[in-house]
């Protein structure tokens, strides 16, 4: 992974220059991609969570995000300890403290490993230009699933270039978690956000589902409305969640 500054702007990118993370260094707590906006859509459909797991780490547009909104217990787990620890170095992550705890591990050993239970786990990861090929197994999504506390939720932000091994994946995230799922092309992006949900979401009808949305949305400083309407433009209603 490689560094790039351009002004405001911190970009995290892989060998072969693909974009993996950007952070506004000026205003860090702001979302600087779309996709991350998308993946706390599943916010929509669970309790404020308290315990936060996110699997990598990125520049820490996420992190800072989360933290300035929302009164929560954060675990962060990447395995470049280097970058992580440079970045805390330049003050553009914060540094470890209480409800902020960093691990430097390989995602996959810390999930298999962990016995810790939380409300909401996020997984953005990439290997190269791409998610890595251990993420999309149906035994891993089986793991990461029993990581949830029983209203918990589960987003992955993912890059899987062939739309076979995609229908794949969500077929099988659909089995484990008994169709308990959402998923969200991120328009301008070739990234796909995948949901899925420890226990089927509280019933809410469209109108009450939009009103907490708009409430969402304003606590949050993200258009979660416009988030609600890409969930319902890709998901059949009673396909499983909505």
């Amino acid at each position: 992974m490689t560094l790039h500054r351009s002004g405001r702007w911190l970009e995290l990118r892989s060998r072969d220059g693909a974009l993996q993370s950007r952070i506004d260094v000026d205003a860090p707590h702001r979302l600087a991609l779309k996709n991350l906006e998308y993946m706390l859509g599943a916010l929509l459909f669970i309790p404020p969570p308290r315990r936060v797991l996110m699997l990598g780490t990125g520049a820490g547009s996420l992190l800072h995000h989360l933290r300035h909104h929302l009164d929560i217990e954060l675990t962060a787990v990447d395995v470049d300890a280097e970058l992580i620890e440079r970045l805390i170095d330049h003050g553009v992550l914060p540094a470890a403290e209480p409800g902020l705890s960093y691990v430097y591990a390989d995602a996959a050993h810390f999930v298999a490993q962990c016995d810790a239970r939380y409300d909401l786990v996020l997984v953005d990861l990439f290997s190269g230009a791409h998610s890595p090929r251990w993420l999309l197994d149906k035994p891993m999504l089986a793991r990461l699933g029993g990581l949830l506390d029983a209203r918990g939720a589960l987003a992955f932000n993912l890059l899987i270039a062939s739309e076979s091994d995609f229908r794949r994946f969500y077929r099988d995230l659909r089995l484990v978690f008994e169709r308990r799922t959402l998923c969200l092309p991120v328009a301008g992006f070739d990234n796909t956000i995948a949901l899925a949900f420890a226990t089927t979401p509280e019933s809410r009808n469209l109108e009450s589902q939009r009103e907490h949305a708009r409430a969402l949305g304003a606590s949050l400083g993200i258009d979660m409305t416009a988030v609600l309407g890409a969930i319902y433009n890709t998901n059949p209603v009673g396909g499983g969640v909505l």
